[in-house]
């Protein structure tokens, strides 16, 4: 049985309505042009997989649709672990991450990315707690919560320890077209997928592109999975919806223009936060990209509860670091509108503040 992912249930729950809303990590929605699509034609999900290809610049039969990002690690997870097995996860992490493994039988191994090192990988740790049993080791790029970028080769380097033991390392790399990385033409030339025969990646449309509400997701997997995978899918949702390979191609159509739209959202918006983050004498992972970071409060009691009060008391959301493995934090985004950013942190001081 798979436990509950609170972290989702829980952004379903408060995203939605609060008028200052910095915990939402992606995009917010963008308007597709959808004039001409017939939804009772099917487009075919080659033409789909075929633009997840170009985009990623990989081959055709490397990729697998999926119903957004969180999906995409369920099949990858499905399709790699049986019960017994051993996943070795990123901490802090992405609740999926976690619950995934835990639901398919997996013994889940905690491979820390501590605040000390700015969360980045040691090679060497990863090492020291791969088994016989592990098949699957699994990170995030950008990290979620922090925002750190893995450059690649720590991730080759990765890639080579996993494949020592016959294992594989999965990269959710949803947020790892943030900035510059996906071209002028839509093509995100830096994908996981290229630097190793054992890396499978994950992704979507959601938070790069504004694209949730479509749920375009894709696998990018070695061609022996290939079965598996598409029996993992076939089991979990039959066939998928016509309408999905109709949109998804339009909306790969639409690429540069929305990573131009949301290139122009950015602003100073980071800038600004770190700002008010380093007046307040607050310590954070500071990523030179991306749109969000994760701060640590160790010396706020009761940060948790003060974070959830101030929902209510004063229309603002952070994420709480309880929901990532590190409860004396929270996640931080800048993706609201710039000119609301000031009257949002404005907000959340008051709630650190305890008011």
């Amino acid at each position: 049985m798979f436990a509950d992912t609170s972290y989702l249930r829980w952004a379903r729950t408060h995203f939605e309505g609060v008028r200052y809303n910095l915990g939402s990590s992606g995009e917010p929605t963008q308007r597709l042009d959808l004039t001409g699509i017939d939804v009772t034609v099917a487009a075919g999900p080659g033409h789909l997989i075929d633009a997840v290809a170009r985009h990623n610049q990989v081959s055709p039969e490397e990729c697998h649709l999926a119903l957004g990002a969180s999906h995409g690690l369920f099949l990858a997870f499905a399709a790699l672990l049986t019960a017994g097995d051993d996943a070795i996860v990123e901490t802090p992490t992405y609740e999926p991450l976690l619950r995934v493994p835990e639901g398919l039988g997996a013994r889940v191994i905690a491979l820390p990315r501590p605040a000390h090192r700015n969360y980045a990988i040691d090679p060497a740790e990863l090492a020291a707690l791969m088994t016989p049993r592990t098949r699957v080791v699994a990170v995030t790029n950008l990290h979620n919560p922090s925002g750190a970028r893995t450059p690649d080769d720590v991730l080759r380097e990765l890639a080579a320890i996993a494949a020592a033991q016959d294992a594989y390392l999965l990269v959710d790399e949803v947020y790892g077209s943030f900035d510059a990385l996906t071209d002028d033409a839509g093509i995100y030339r830096s994908s996981a997928r290229r630097l190793g025969a054992n890396v499978i990646a994950v992704s979507s449309l959601t938070k790069t592109f504004g694209l949730g509400p479509t749920r375009i997701g894709w696998v990018l997997a070695p061609p022996e999975l290939r079965e598996t995978l598409e029996a993992q899918l076939t089991a979990n949702v039959g066939i998928l919806a016509f309408d999905l390979a109709n949109i998804g191609v339009r909306a790969f159509e639409q690429l540069p223009q929305l990573r131009n739209h949301a290139l122009a959202r950015r602003g100073t918006k980071r800038e600004r936060v770190d700002a008010w983050l380093r007046a307040r004498g607050l310590a954070w992972s500071a990523p030179r990209e991306g749109l969000f970071g994760f701060v640590r409060a160790p010396n706020i009691e009761g940060l948790g509860d003060r974070i959830d009060a101030g929902i209510a008391r004063h229309d603002v959301v952070v994420v709480p670091g309880r929901f990532f493995g590190d409860p004396q934090g929270f996640r931080l985004a800048w993706t609201l509108d710039e000119a609301d950013l000031d009257g949002a942190l404005e907000r959340l001081g008051r709630v650190l503040d305890g008011e």
